[in-house]
């Protein structure tokens, strides 16, 4: 039987902790509520359009899986993650300068340029994985969310180069070069558009299930430096957006994955295993949501508001 509602899809961004989504979609897709319409920011932007290319959550989890071990896709990201504990001597204490001198690089280059690397560190493994090239190649009608730093607008991809939005959605902030055009530095939408709820219903969703994935915060031990405490502050303010944001969507999925490094791609399996856990305990919030819609659909107060739209 047709649906009678559209379901969007909301994804949030999140850095690796972001692959939860492969998670979710498997957990909807086993469930027969796969998502009509998809918005994703950063990496939700990224498995976003996957999905709206492939409609099919294990081809997705394959391609995603195969750019998390990008080995230079990894170098990108290495340097941001803090060295574990118990490491065998003396490579530990080897491995755990080598870190301290990288994470001081990165300070000192983020102060000088504009960028830690080039966007070919992106664009290549995003050309990988996705085999469209425009959003009217997609599967699913799918939008992919970014900023402008200049108005600190949001800048919305819905045609056109799909690499291009992606990426632009994609591309954080001191380590990607941002996508410039028309006078606009357009840059990962993270911090002010974590989940795209918004979007997602002007994509035409009647019901938005809404994915948000856990900031990038640090443990209290980390706070030490000027560089520590203003990214902190940045990240309360995300948050706390972010749960008026969440307030408005239909259903919501709250992968537990802060236990996993924002950068750490090598702990993609996991993150993963979380987004099925978090979606399958959500599955009786989306079902209720998704039948209220269609009772209203189908009521006379349904059909008023399409009388009028």
């Amino acid at each position: 039987m047709k649906r009678k509602i559209k379901i969007g899809l909301a994804l949030g961004s999140g850095g690796a902790r972001g692959l939860a989504h492969a998670g979710v979609l498997d957990v909807l897709e086993d469930a027969g509520l796969v998502p009509d319409v998809i918005a994703g920011t950063s990496m939700g932007a990224i498995v976003g359009a996957l999905y709206a290319e492939t409609v099919d959550a294990r081809e997705t989890w394959r391609r995603l899986k195969l750019f998390a071990e990008d080995e230079e896709f990894l170098k990108t990201w290495l340097p941001f993650i803090p060295p574990t504990s118990g490491e065998e001597e003396p490579l530990g204490r080897i491995q755990g300068l080598l870190t301290s001198l990288q994470r001081r690089y990165l300070q000192v280059k983020t102060m000088a340029a504009a960028s830690l690397t080039d966007a070919e560190h992106l664009r290549r493994p995003l050309r990988t994985m996705l085999r469209a090239r425009d959003f009217a190649d997609l599967a699913l009608p799918f939008a992919a969310v970014g900023v402008d730093l200049i108005s600190g607008e949001k800048e919305v991809f819905r045609t056109g180069d799909l690499i291009e939005g992606v990426y632009a959605s994609a591309a954080v902030p001191g380590v990607f070069p941002p996508v410039e055009r028309d006078g606009k530095q357009i840059v990962d939408a993270g911090a002010p558009f974590r989940v795209p709820v918004n979007t997602c219903r002007e994509l035409g969703a009647d019901v938005v299930i809404g994915i948000t994935i856990p900031g990038f915060s640090s443990s209290r031990a980390e706070y030490r430096t000027g560089l520590a405490m203003a990214q902190r502050c940045e990240v309360l303010a995300s948050e706390r957006l972010d749960r008026f944001v969440m307030a408005t969507v239909d259903a919501v999925v709250r992968p537990q994955v802060s236990a996993y490094h924002w950068a750490d791609f090598r702990a993609a399996a996991g993150v993963r295993q979380a987004g099925v856990e978090a979606a399958k305990a959500a599955l009786p919030e989306i079902r209720a949501a998704v039948a209220r819609a269609e009772a209203e659909r189908g009521g006379w107060l349904g059909r008023l508001r399409r009388m009028f739209a």
